[in-house]
């Protein structure tokens, strides 16, 4: 399919291959993508308001002032994405069991965002608003947390994270054992069972 019109809305778009596609400044209103390549796609200035992507691979893309507004991902494969650069005015996302690589949340607002049954592979959330975010059942690797409000988050059936209590705010959080002995890697200290 030609994407030449400026806006679509209400389609189902299924195993397109957008790589290095210049999508930039297109609206896509209630749509749904399955099995879509967007490998180094061009989606800078596009919006995606109340889209799913399932089954999709997000490698690289330019997502420069890019809105996602009511946007669900399930089973997709991100990779590389520089949220931080994406449009903040109500950016509202859902992740579900999708693998997450190297992604950058840096300065986001993501209050109740949910990561659901996710990997989390060195990403990094640095002054990340995530108050009641939901992270349960994910996995994290060499993930990074830093100056993160995570008050009233929820890590429950968590693992790998490694979330330094004295530079992140996580207040009311919740976590489960065993993982959440991962909150004192940070203070050096030996437990004996």
């Amino acid at each position: 399919m030609n994407y030449e019109l400026p806006e679509y809305n209400g389609i189902e778009i299924a195993n397109e291959d957008f790589t290095k596609q210049d999508l930039s400044g297109k609206v896509f209103y209630n749509c749904d993508f399955r099995g879509c390549n967007f490998t180094q796609a061009i989606l800078s200035s596009s919006d995606f308001e109340s889209c799913s992507f399932i089954d999709c691979n997000f490698t690289n893309p330019i997502i420069v002032q890019t809105k996602f507004i009511d946007v669900k991902y399930e089973k997709c494969k991100l990779m590389g994405l520089n949220f931080y650069l994406c449009s903040q005015f109500a950016f509202d996302v859902t992740f579900d069991e999708c693998l997450i690589s190297n992604c950058n949340f840096g300065q986001m607002k993501m209050k109740s965002s949910k990561f659901t049954k996710c990997e989390i592979i060195e990403s990094y959330f640095q002054d990340t608003f995530l108050e009641g975010a939901t992270f349960e059942g994910s996995n994290f690797k060499g993930t990074l947390f830093h100056n993160t409000n995570l008050e009233k988050a929820s890590f429950c059936n968590a693992s790998g994270y490694n979330i330094d209590p004295t530079v992140n705010r996580i207040r009311k959080a919740k976590f489960t054992v065993p993982d959440v002995l991962n909150l004192l890697n940070t203070f050096n200290i030996e437990i004996k069972s």
